[in-house]
């Protein structure tokens, strides 16, 4: 806007010091076009303007769309009189210029500056518009209604231009050089009109500082340059059929300003769109996490209170019977394998709780949940394991963090179940910007082909890694032992440290 202020300001200062570089010329078919593309563009914003209204009930759009409705509706008669050719006869021709033109124009601008004006303000304090409809249709009725007062009381009123001979002839121009030229109360008039678009031009570029709304930054702009354009029509008319002048392009250029407008807000309009959609899909998918999370703990004080009392029962029922006399030795054989039984099932409902609380909140880092686990399944069976982890694992999600426990943990109950080993090496690190998580024995090992669908936990490990965008492999051959590799992706943290070993 400032830019636009310091260039317009420059140029209307050469103008007045240098006449000759003002535009005026006599071009019937570019006048044509210039009026065409003026009356599409101010009916185009002024249709766009009453959505944003129905829309958005927003009192300035309302006020918006009756002002470039009443522009367009003037530049509308003067193009439909000119191609049905009875602009000579409404003293729209430049052969036959007439009074009637100029106030009817002065009229439009005057009142579609006023609507704007109306509207700025009527934003910048809050309320309710009453009778929209009678917005639009009374500024339209009114334009109507000054159209007639002006042709029927036209030669009462006084001038506001006269044809004066120009500094050259001008080509084509049968009245050999005689140009309009203002009077004193046709600039007065335009003046005023050229303030009032200055004035909606501040109203809204203090809505776009408030707002933030583009479409209020392009209009500030585009006002900003319909009041230079009115200062030089108030200078030199240009309402006459087939003369351009520097007016009109200037109408020109805030039209295009205003064009640009309608897809720079359709594109701001849309990114806020997908910037909602996302922010609804953030909350859908916390909102599904916290009612997951919700399941998880109601699933695991049921296997606390419920299973894992059960099942302490059954052990103590079971110790009961094996204090009894004379069982004999399968009896007593049977009482021990029901004992441990039941303590590899305490032992799983007891992980089973701990994971669905993990996945709610978990306990701690990576590194001290896994050297928790590691300790406890060492104390447990009574297996040698070494554990090595860097102090630098980078930070993961609750989420990815739970699966990686999940997947050590089946691991090292594969390695009691089945693998006979002596040595367990548990390792974290960081490698190629990956975290690998890797589980290694000793073990009989097996051949990965051979087990194919049927091993159900092998399967499960794997979509866990897949939950996370990680990957597993597993490398074992028989009497071999057996390596379990999780590889996830994640970011390197910014200060790097050694590995440690326990």
């Amino acid at each position: 806007m400032a830019a636009a202020v310091a260039l317009l300001g420059a140029g209307g200062m050469a103008s007045l010091a240098v006449p000759a570089l003002h535009v005026q010329v006599v071009a019937p078919t570019f006048d044509l076009v210039l009026d065409s593309l003026t009356t599409f563009v101010t009916l185009s914003v002024a249709v766009l303007s009453g959505l944003r209204y129905r829309q958005r009930t927003e009192p300035i759009a309302l006020f918006q769309a009756a002002a470039f409705l009443v522009l367009a509706l003037a530049n509308g008669l003067t193009v439909a009189l000119t191609v049905v050719g009875l602009d000579g006869r409404v003293g729209l021709a430049l052969t036959a210029p007439g009074q009637a033109p100029l106030y009817v124009f002065t009229v439009a601008r005057l009142l579609a500056a006023a609507l704007l004006v109306t509207g700025g303000l009527d934003a910048l304090r809050p309320r309710p518009t009453r009778w929209p409809a009678f917005v639009l249709g009374g500024s339209v009725l009114l334009l109507l209604l000054a159209i007639a007062l002006v042709e029927w009381q036209t030669p009462a009123l006084p001038a506001l231009a006269v044809l004066a001979p120009s500094t050259g002839a001008v080509a084509g121009h049968p009245a050999a050089g005689a140009l309009p030229t203002s009077t004193l109360p046709g600039a007065a008039i335009g003046v005023i009109v050229a303030g009032l678009f200055l004035w909606a031009a501040a109203l809204s570029r203090r809505l776009y500082r408030r707002d933030l709304a583009l479409a209020d930054g392009f209009l500030a702009v585009g006002l900003v340059i319909a009041a230079y354009a009115q200062v030089a029509t108030a200078l030199y008319p240009g309402t006459y059929t087939g003369l351009v002048t520097s007016g009109d392009l200037l109408r020109l250029t805030f039209d295009l300003v205003l064009l640009l407008s309608i897809p720079a807000e359709a594109t701001v309009t849309m990114a806020a769109l997908r910037r909602a959609n996302a922010d609804l899909a953030r909350l859908r998918a916390a909102e599904a996490e916290r009612a997951a999370m919700d399941e998880r703990a109601r699933l695991s004080r049921e296997l606390h209170d419920g299973l894992a009392q059960t099942l302490w029962l059954a052990k103590l029922k079971a110790a009961r019977l094996a204090a009894l006399p004379a069982l004999g030795s399968e009896a007593d054989a049977l009482v021990d394998e029901l004992g441990a039984a039941i303590d590899a099932g305490l032992d799983e409902a007891r992980q089973a709780v701990q994971m669905l609380r993990l996945d709610g909140a978990p306990a701690g880092t990576l590194r001290e949940l896994l050297v928790g686990a590691v300790d406890e399944f060492a104390d447990r069976y009574g297996l040698r394991v070494e554990f090595e982890c860097g102090p630098d694992l980078p930070a993961l999600s609750p989420r990815a963090q739970a699966e990686a426990l999940r997947i050590a943990r089946e691991a090292l109950t594969n390695v009691r179940r089945h693998a006979d080993a002596t040595v367990v090496r548990v390792r974290a690190l960081v490698e190629h910007g990956q975290l690998t998580l890797r589980v290694d024995d000793n073990g009989r090992g097996f051949d990965p082909n051979a087990v194919g669908a049927t091993a159900f936990g092998l399967a499960s490990m794997r979509e866990r890694a897949a939950l996370i965008g990680g990957e597993l492999i597993i490398d074992s051959a028989p009497a071999a032992g057996t390596r379990v590799s999780l590889r996830v992706p994640a970011a390197l943290p910014t200060s790097p440290g050694s590995v440690a070993a326990r």
